[in-house]
């Protein structure tokens, strides 16, 4: 019988550990950005990476990515008490959150009334092809049965 070994032994010094380090640490400096940013504008900024000893992060929009540009002096300085890594520039990127639509949002269909049925007959009959005229008359009828 195998017996089960430790994920922390099999994956000990690999790439994908480092990886996990990596997003921890970026993790806890993302939390500590908020934290310093003023409330409305936190709510619009994320950290993307840290490059040597600058801090690149992402603005939602070119508005906030430019109020986020008048904090990065103070940034720097807090942020040199806080994190062992020695931040000495900050760039600001404009990248908008990317956010999943919500499910409750329905596509708005166009209302199907007795008249527009009606103007929809009345324009496929001065129409002379054949195609359109009888798309339009589908179209008609569906306004008519639903």
């Amino acid at each position: 019988m195998i017996k089960p070994s430790r994920i922390s032994k099999l994956t000990g010094g690999s790439r994908y550990t480092q990886l996990l380090s990596r997003a921890r640490e970026l993790i806890a400096l993302d939390k500590l950005l908020h934290e310093l940013v003023p409330t409305p504008l936190n709510e619009h900024c994320r950290i993307l990476t840290v490059s040597g000893t600058t801090l690149i992060l992402a603005a939602d929009s070119p508005v906030w990515a430019a109020r986020l540009r008048f904090h990065t002096s103070h940034l720097i300085k807090q942020l040199a008490r806080y994190k062992p890594v020695k931040i000495r520039a900050v760039h600001v990127r404009v990248k908008p959150a990317a956010r999943p639509p919500s499910p409750g949002k329905r596509q708005i269909t166009p209302r199907r009334t007795p008249r527009g049925a009606a103007a929809l007959k009345q324009a496929a009959q001065s129409i002379s092809d054949p195609a359109l005229k009888s798309g339009l008359l589908r179209l008609a009828s569906r306004h008519t049965t639903r």
